[in-house]
């Protein structure tokens, strides 16, 4: 008898070794293998990547192609210019001296049953980042704010670091531009060592390995109040006779010292009896 069979619709997984099998009598007789290869266009295996790099720095860009049949043959193309007039066999690697703009690189691969165009893989140039936007205060306290920002377009190498600067916003302030140095992500920072009650000009920046970008625009950014940091002033101590009492009076601590609005004072005073006895209390006074 004769046995046949078929493959429809044949794809490249279907090459390989075959045999045919028979059941004759309880014994199994099989016949001697029969290599299938299955010819076509080139299959890629490998095709131009994108990439980011340096500018004016050298890479490597493969594209590696398979049959059958063989050999397969490539071409190069940078912005659908075909770069070599003879062929290369795959796999082929392209070495580009450096670059200095965004160009896009492909590669055809030919055998004798015709050509496969691969798929474009764009090469971009590193370089500085664009200035970071959106700079806004989520939280004031009397010492510090916690600013955000929207970090710009990296240009291709990934942000590690931002600079945040601040200055008072009084012109007439002789405080030094302050500096801070952060990591990122997260686009955060909690500026510190800032006075209660006063403006501060807030500004961001940020580098990628190329180098820093432009500063965003100036934001003011305000603390809130804090607690005085100098006592009242010239305290001193009378006594009235003819009523029996004691008469304190101070001087009002200076205005720029007080950083908030003065709500009121606390006066502690130690009482010793006849007995010797030292008791102290505390009493409120408004004003």
């Amino acid at each position: 008898s004769v046995l046949s069979g078929s493959i429809h619709s044949a794809q490249r997984s279907d090459n390989g070794s075959y045999v045919c099998k028979l059941n004759i009598s309880g014994m199994e007789v099989v016949s001697d293998p029969i290599l299938v290869q299955l010819e076509g266009l080139p299959h890629f295996i490998r095709q131009p990547e994108k990439l980011n790099v340096t500018k004016n720095s050298p890479f490597n860009l493969t594209c590696q192609a398979v049959g059958p049949p063989e050999p397969v043959e490539i071409y190069w193309f940078r912005n659908n210019i075909q770069l070599n007039e003879k062929p290369y066999i795959s796999p082929s690697v392209l070495t580009v001296p450096g670059l200095n703009e965004t160009a896009l690189f492909s590669c055809e691969a030919h055998n004798r049953k015709g050509l496969t165009a691969s798929n474009p893989g764009q090469v971009n140039v590193k370089g500085i980042p664009s200035a970071p936007a959106s700079v806004r205060v989520l939280n004031r306290m009397a010492r510090s704010v916690v600013i955000s920002w929207v970090p710009g377009f990296d240009a291709f190498s990934a942000l590690n670091s931002c600079s945040v600067q601040v200055k008072e916003a009084d012109p007439q302030s002789n405080v030094s531009l302050l500096l801070f140095n952060t990591s990122v992500p997260p686009h955060v920072y909690h500026i510190q060592q800032l006075e209660p009650m006063a403006d501060y000009n807030v500004r961001v920046s940020c580098r990628n390995e190329v180098g820093w970008s432009a500063f965003s625009p100036w934001i003011t950014a305000s603390t809130t109040e804090g607690a005085p940091t100098t006592p009242p002033l010239n305290v001193t101590v009378s006594l009235n006779e003819s009523s029996s009492s004691l008469e304190i009076r101070w001087v009002k601590p200076p205005l720029g010292r007080i950083h908030g609005e003065l709500q009121g004072y606390h006066i502690w005073y130690r009482w010793q009896n006849s007995k010797g006895m030292v008791s102290q209390q505390r009493m409120g006074k408004n004003g």
